[in-house]
């Protein structure tokens, strides 16, 4: 399994950081978690391919996380440049409804044309792909709001917080990952509600037995001071700070000891 960081910020213009996306390549899966503006620019420059993406799915549909779709989707029906395997979008139902209310104004040039559209809620069922499967857990943001788990058939789990507040729904979400992506919006001593601060998200990894911390979702303040610490202490692990572009493998602990 790897994860590319596409976006580490936030809806806060930032020229180090673009909003939240990231490429999971996971099981025989390519897989997009969330889609803000640039997502896709960032994910041609990182050898990507848009109509490779077999996934999209959504930790919530805040603006930042979801303001590329409607993009995605209308690239995906140019007769030249087209996608023509399927898609699958998932999310909360809630994100499902606003996903749908979302493309009415824009009439058919939303509809699929070359390929097939599937809207999966993953409050129903998790989603099984080829080679993963990825479920949803209710975290404290917005009704709508969901932390992911993608467990391949290799053994590796990758959790992705989305934007949380401290709660037990992302501590089920990252129990026992190998490697865990958890938001730290501000600083220690600027604390929001509906977000973390290092020393939470450090405190949430011990919680769930993750393996390794990966903080992400960064307030151009938080470039101001060191992030990493206060987390680390929190923890007792490895953590590092996301940054666009950056490529993590994510490695099942089986493998690691036996290589």
């Amino acid at each position: 399994m790897r994860i590319t960081v596409l976006g580490s910020g936030t809806a806060a213009p930032n020229p180090r950081r673009g909003a939240p996306g990231c490429l999971v390549e996971a099981g025989r899966e390519i897989v997009l978690v969330d889609c803000g503006a640039g997502t896709l620019d960032r994910l041609l420059r990182a050898g990507g391919d848009p109509n490779g993406i077999d996934r999209v799915i959504f930790t919530h549909h805040h603006p930042d996380h979801f303001g590329e779709i409607g993009h995605l989707l209308f690239a995906a029906r140019l007769p030249r440049h087209g996608r023509r395997k399927p898609l699958t979008v998932a999310g909360s139902g809630p994100l499902l409804a606003a996903l749908r209310a979302y493309r009415q104004p824009f009439g058919h040039w939303l509809v699929p044309d070359n390929f097939s559209l599937t809207l999966h809620d993953l409050d129903q069922e998790p989603l099984a792909g080829e080679g993963v499967r990825i479920s949803g857990y209710a975290v404290d943001h917005i009704p709508a709001s969901r932390a992911l788990r993608l467990e391949e058939e290799s053994g590796a789990v990758l959790a992705l917080s989305g934007d949380t507040d401290l709660c037990d729904g992302v501590v089920a979400a990252a129990r026992n990952a190998d490697l865990f992506v958890c938001e730290a919006s501000f600083p220690e001593g600027g604390k929001k509600a509906g977000h973390l601060v290092p020393s939470e998200a450090g405190a949430l990894a011990r919680r769930a037995g993750a393996r390794s911390l990966l903080l992400n979702h960064f307030y151009p303040e938080c470039d101001e001071v060191d992030m990493a610490q206060p987390a680390a202490a929190a923890f007792g692990g490895p953590v590092a700070l996301a940054e666009d572009g950056m490529v993590v493998d994510v490695i099942p602990a089986a493998r690691e000891a036996a290589g």
